[in-house]
């Protein structure tokens, strides 16, 4: 079956990697785009989605053996009541042996190709193919995510992200913009954790 271009609603990106590729588990990295959308705007994507496993597979998903999604579960291990949708995609080496960088391309809400690094609880959109595989006598469905659309940016980099941190914007006092850059001038940069994008994607619930 041919791959399907879809995309998913705007959500929150979770432990996503779309700067640098993570290498823990493969050697040439995997590029990774989850996100975390509420259970009634993720129904239509999952519906589409299930009608193509079912297409190549010859069978309905079952949550053991099924890669596209989730239901997402909180740290206690309640369900939040998001959907999870795993987008991932593989480095290669093309036929010459050089490295096939298969890193999505972002953009900005105005659709600008745009260079950043997001953190987990940027809110994006994701614009992925469905890739339909066969290995032995194994057959499946992955989401590889080609493209994504930044709505709300979050990054570790610089000042702290102030919608991040539960502000909205408000008339009042503003700050007068300066020439070059805009950051301010800092001794050193602010201490702070790094993100980190294990594969710790939530269990499977019922869907």
């Amino acid at each position: 079956m041919a791959d399907k271009r879809l995309s998913t609603p705007v959500g929150t990106a979770v432990y996503p990697r779309l700067k640098t590729p993570d290498t823990k588990f493969d050697d040439l990295g995997i590029y990774k785009a989850d996100v975390s959308v509420t259970a009634a705007e993720a129904a239509p994507l999952i519906e589409q989605l299930m009608v193509i496993w079912k297409d190549h597979v010859g069978k309905a998903a079952k949550k053991a053996d099924n890669p596209m999604f989730a239901n997402e579960v909180d740290e206690a291990g309640e369900e939040t009541g998001n959907v999870i949708f795993k987008l991932r995609v593989k480095n290669r080496m093309n036929k010459k042996g050089e490295l096939w960088d298969r890193r999505p391309v972002l953009f900005d809400a105005a659709l600008k190709p745009i260079d950043v690094n997001p953190w987990g609880g940027t809110k994006y959109a994701v614009s992925f193919d469905t890739h339909c595989w066969d290995y032995g006598d194994k057959k499946g469905v992955s989401l590889q995510p080609a493209g994504v659309q930044i709505i709300e940016l979050v990054t570790g980099e610089g000042s702290p992200n102030a919608s991040a941190m539960g502000f909205a914007a408000q008339e009042g006092y503003a700050a007068p913009e300066y020439e070059g850059s805009g950051d301010f001038e800092k001794d050193e940069e602010p201490a702070g954790d790094k993100n980190e994008s294990g594969d710790n994607t939530p269990s499977d619930g019922d869907y």
